[in-house]
């Protein structure tokens, strides 16, 4: 067994065949007794060290640059008798390192037991290698940063479109009330070009959402037959326009499943739509089944099928099988890649077998349930009682600016404002003063706004007073899960700070809720339920809607665009909370009798495309008595 030596001189004795074959090789070889005596080195070895011949060679531990790893190959040498292509770090005499590539194995040497180590030199070879990983990492953060660019782009690009759609149904309704009946005809294409442009965009943003890594999943125990059920009713219109038979199979047997509800029932209504697209008169059959820990969602159907050529390109972003598709059949060849995608980030994966002029089969895996990923948390729901205008709301912040532009804003709107300018006062004064609502900065001295926000939920008397966290730092989701009831970033928004306060303080008139796309989309609607009395409270996006609609008080009234309804739909629909919630969808295209049936069994109403949106809001604001 080799052990630690001193350096030692090499005993050349004399010259045989051996020797000289060991001299000529190109791989450094290093003979030892089995006690670690210095025997023979060749010349490649002396090269390898950077050494003239004949100088004396380190050995044993203090020739490698981790003696750890020296020790665990004795250990292994000893258990196996030999040691096969392992890779170590030398470090050698002038102090530089090299990796090898080593075998050690048992010979008899001069008429004894010895061991050869045979190294040879990788360092290249591992060069290579890091320069390809660092060139791999690259790339991955290329295409991280590439999504994140499409993401922040997408909602860019929505911004002035729902302006142009919005402005365009102001000006019908402005032309209609006027008699220029000529120019609506214009302004309605307008409108639709705007719409159908913003499908696409919504298609990209989801598809970048997905890379960029910002799509949370909203895990539940889900039921498979419900999950068919709605499924089968959303797609049996799209079968029977072409003329397809639509059969779905569930047997009784299945486990919950543990997953994204809303993003499997995306998925599988992206797989059934595409079957029924590409299949004209045929058979569609869904199947749901498990195996071992997994569910699996077959999607077959006997259209026009696909080659393997067509197959290998299918899931790659705005790609269709064919391009003649595109022609004939529409759609921008992202539907399949957000499915795969999204498969993927539920634990999963989608695979496909196809035949032309046979059809396919599309598969969904899924684990039973999925521990990968936690669930965003949910917004607490703490009891309070409302108050009228004149509330106390406490403000906390180091800055005294804040404390001008804010307390002014809230002062104005008739808040009684109470201010803290550290963490410490801010307990005393919550305490004290047990303000309806307390806005909290993070970034302050001594003790921050983490710490304040964590006795104040800690308090038994402080622990149901809101909290809405204002500060620069993007940390919502941390926020959140601490106890924050809402977050806001500074620069602070005049609109949404009162939108936000007033969630909390209630109000004498009926509360609605608007969820905008983004935070342009439609604020003429906003002014005009305000001038109507109305208290309208605003947000940004499903997340947020639901969000403001977990906060008491409850607004009566929700107004949301009809591509967002069926999500969020999905996410209020067991609540006992919002049980008396109303639901207006502005609606952007035609309805299937299948939509339209599951939106009025949910008692939501529907304001149709093309009809000016503040007159028909008004009117079923009127329907509802409100």
């Amino acid at each position: 067994m080799p052990e630690e030596t001193s350096p030692v001189s090499p005993n050349v004795g004399r010259p045989d065949r051996a020797r000289l074959l060991l001299d000529s090789s190109p791989i450094a070889a290093v003979i030892t007794s089995l006690k670690g005596k210095f025997l023979f080195a060749n010349r490649r070895t002396y090269e390898l060290m950077g050494v003239t011949h004949g100088s004396a060679l380190e050995s044993g531990a203090a020739l490698y640059a981790d003696p750890d790893r020296f020790d665990e190959l004795v250990k292994k040498f000893a258990r196996d008798g030999s040691l096969r292509e392992e890779e170590v770090q030398y470090l050698l005499p002038n102090g530089s390192k090299i990796w090898c590539l080593v075998n050690w194995q048992n010979i008899e040497y001069d008429g004894q037991r010895a061991m050869v180590v045979w190294s040879y030199d990788i360092t290249h070879q591992k060069s290579v290698e890091a320069a390809l990983e660092h060139a791999r990492d690259l790339a991955e953060e290329a295409s991280k940063t590439k999504a994140d660019f499409l993401a922040n782009m997408s909602h860019e690009l929505r911004t002035p479109l729902n302006a142009i759609i919005g402005y365009s149904q102001i000006l019908q309704e402005d032309f209609e009330e006027t008699g220029h009946s000529d120019y609506i005809e214009d302004l309605k294409r307008i409108e639709s070009a705007g719409k159908h442009l913003l499908g696409l965009i919504n298609d990209v943003l989801d598809l970048s959402k997905i890379d960029s890594g910002r799509m949370d999943l909203y895990l539940e125990a889900v039921v498979v037959s419900r999950l068919m059920d709605e499924v089968f009713s959303l797609t049996k219109p799209l079968a029977t326009t072409r003329s397809n038979r639509l059969t779905f199979s569930v047997p009784d047997n299945l486990p919950i499943l543990h997953t994204d509800f809303v993003k499997l029932k995306q998925c599988l209504l992206n797989l059934v739509s595409n079957a029924c697209k590409f299949t004209d008169g045929g058979d569609i059959a869904v199947r749901a089944w498990a195996a071992d820990d997994e569910i699996f969602f077959d999607v077959t159907d006997t259209g026009i099928g696909m080659t393997q050529a067509q197959t290998e390109k299918l899931f790659q972003p705005f790609t269709q099988a064919d391009p003649s598709t595109t022609r004939q059949f529409g759609g921008t060849g992202l539907g399949l890649a957000i499915t795969q995608r999204l498969c993927r980030h539920m634990g999963g994966d989608v695979s496909l077998e196809s035949s032309p002029g046979v059809g396919s089969t599309f598969t969904i895996r899924l684990p039973v349930k999925l521990e990968a990923v936690t669930s965003p948390s949910q917004p607490q729901m703490p009891t309070i009682n409302s108050s009228k205008t004149g509330a106390r709301i406490l403000l906390v912040d180091d800055d005294p600016q804040i404390h001008h532009l804010i307390g002014t804003m809230l002062e104005r709107e008739g808040y009684q404002v109470e201010h803290a300018h550290s963490g410490e006062a801010a307990l005393l004064k919550a305490e004290e003063l047990r303000p309806a609502v307390i806005l909290l900065d993070i970034m302050m001295p001594k003790m921050d706004g983490w710490t304040v926000l964590g006795k104040l939920k800690e308090s038994d008397t402080l622990k149901l007073i809101p909290v809405v966290v204002v500060s620069l730092l993007d940390e919502r989701p941390l926020s959140l899960s601490l106890g924050a009831d809402e977050v806001m970033s500074k620069p602070v928004d005049r609109s949404q700070l009162i939108a936000v306060v007033r969630n909390y303080v209630g109000s004498s008139s009926a509360r609605i809720l608007i969820v905008h796309e983004n935070e342009d989309d439609q604020p003429f609607l906003s002014s005009t339920l305000s001038a109507h009395g109305y208290d309208v409270i605003e947000a940004t996006g499903n997340i947020e809607a639901l969000s403001v609609l977990a906060t008491p008080p409850t607004p009566s009234v929700m107004l949301v665009s009809q591509h967002d309804a069926f999500d969020i739909l999905e996410q209020t629909r067991d609540h006992p909370a919002f049980a008396d919630l109303r639901i207006i969808i502005r609606a952007s295209g035609e309805l299937s009798m299948a939509e339209a049936a599951f939106l009025k069994e949910r008692g939501a109403v529907v304001l149709p495309p093309g009809i000016a949106p503040q007159s028909a809001l008004l009117k079923a604001l009127e329907t509802l008595k409100l």
